[in-house]
């Protein structure tokens, strides 16, 4: 069964209400170094010194990014720039905003603590693979900081909305937390401290599982986290390590959204377009998007606009390569003509998806790459434009634009216990950090 219990969670002090777009961030995993220079000069109390501190040359063990965290949290919390809440709660959250169609939407759940457990029906279920580095990285900063920093995004079932009901009626008071971010969402939270309705609240998620939304990296370095201190003996942490922060939502919330992760390639050495379009053509019809620098973005529109149109098929993508005066639009021929050349673990009702044929036979059979260690090779970006502008300016190599994976696809593989390659989806808007957070209590 899957035990979520309150907790008193740790937030800017209250005399900082005005400030809160200058001192909150995205997750760590989708802001660029641009971006966090950005943070840094936004405010000396951003939050980015902690989620993502600098690196520099004369870095030791004694004095890094993570002793650096780990001192400026110490430091913050004595001088009550951080304050821990009085009670035991859950705290409401929702995030307003437009979609990249500007379509307005409201998400809104709850941020409780989760315990940690091994994956398995009944408790929580991932759908993505992660890797290895990112692992790495964020338990270091655990170790240092003892602080879940960011909720991890999670989802349950819940299609008559039993637990929305419960807190709804809480959002109608005055947020405590209210702030807009840089990308115009719109974030608030109340605390709900009613033991009656959080009590149901545990019972009605007590029989679903809970499956990983967005944060895989960050669950599965809670898990590794709770083994190591497990390991260690180390016994004044108590029952910290055995629980981990999480934004828990309704999968049939209408708010939710899945943004496409589009690909984007580096490090190839150099790419012959006509021999990959050569690999491709038994797979796939190729349609050809030329382009002069005039006409360049009406093109890239078009392009995108023609993957859109699609997606009520898998196997279409849009193709770009640095330097070409050309995109290319894949349009598979046929599952039956792939189905042979994919990996045979992949479970069959998931084998058809987007982001599996692409992994498979677009980037395996076209580009060569090894699709069981693609680590340092992909980024990723929700933005068709910047996945294919990036190409333009010489910065990436290959750009791929694809359509999104939809959320019952993703409940199909964490139930059936596949794992989706990374970055197979994108939940849009990403929670902030800085706006709730879990400082573990000696």
């Amino acid at each position: 069964m899957a035990e979520i219990i309150p907790f008193k969670p740790v937030h800017y002090d209250g005399k900082h209400a005005g400030q809160l777009n200058r001192l909150i961030t995205p997750p760590y995993d989708v802001i660029s170094r641009k971006e966090q220079e950005g943070f840094y000069q936004a405010h000396p109390l951003n939050i980015i010194r902690v989620v993502l501190g600098k690196q520099f040359l004369t870095d030791s063990a004694v004095d890094n990014r993570y002793t650096r965290a780990a001192a400026t949290l110490k430091e913050w919390l004595e001088k009550g720039v951080l304050v821990r809440a009085p009670r035991a709660g859950m705290t409401i959250y929702q995030m307003e905003f437009a979609d990249p169609l500007g379509e307005y939407r409201i998400i809104d759940g709850l941020v409780a603590l989760v315990k940690v457990d091994d994956y398995g029906p009944g408790k929580v279920l991932p759908h993505e693979k992660t890797y290895k580095g990112p692992k790495e990285d964020q338990l270091k900063l655990m170790h240092a900081c003892l602080t879940n920093i960011t909720p991890i995004h999670a989802l349950f079932s819940d299609s008559e909305q039993t637990v929305r009901r419960e807190y709804k009626t809480f959002m109608s008071a005055k947020a405590e937390q209210e702030t807009r971010d840089a990308q115009g969402t719109i974030h608030r939270t109340w605390t709900l401290n009613d033991e009656a309705v959080m009590a149901r609240i545990k019972a009605v998620i007590a029989d679903r599982s809970i499956f990983i939304a967005d944060g895989h990296h960050r669950y599965e370095t809670s898990l590794a986290f709770r083994d190591e201190v497990r390991a260690s003996g180390r016994t004044d942490l108590g029952e910290w390590p055995d629980y981990v922060m999480m934004y828990l939502t309704a999968m049939s919330h209408p708010g939710l959204t899945i943004l496409p992760a589009h690909r984007m390639i580096t490090k190839l050495g150099d790419v012959e377009v006509e021999t990959v379009l050569e690999k491709l053509r038994p797979f796939f019809n190729i349609e050809e998007f030329p382009f002069s620098p005039e006409s360049r973005r009406d093109s890239e529109v078009a392009l995108v606009k023609r993957v859109a149109s699609l997606s009520q098929k898998s196997g279409n993508y849009g193709m770009a390569v640095r330097g070409e005066p050309c995109f290319h639009l894949l349009r598979l021929k046929s599952f039956q003509c792939v189905d042979q050349l994919i990996d045979p673990s992949v479970p069959s009702s998931l084998r058809d998806l987007d982001v599996t044929i692409l992994r498979e036979i677009v980037m395996g059979v076209g580009f060569g790459i090894d699709t069981h260690n693609a680590e340092g090779l992909i980024e990723y970006t929700p933005s068709a434009t910047d996945a294919i502008q990036r190409v333009q300016r010489g910065e990436i190599q290959v750009g791929f634009v694809l359509n999104p994976t939809r959320v019952e696809q993703v409940r199909a593989a964490a139930e059936l216990g596949h794992k989706l390659p990374h970055k197979s989806t994108y939940f849009y808007p990403k929670l902030s950090s800085g706006l709730v957070l879990n400082v573990f209590a000696s």
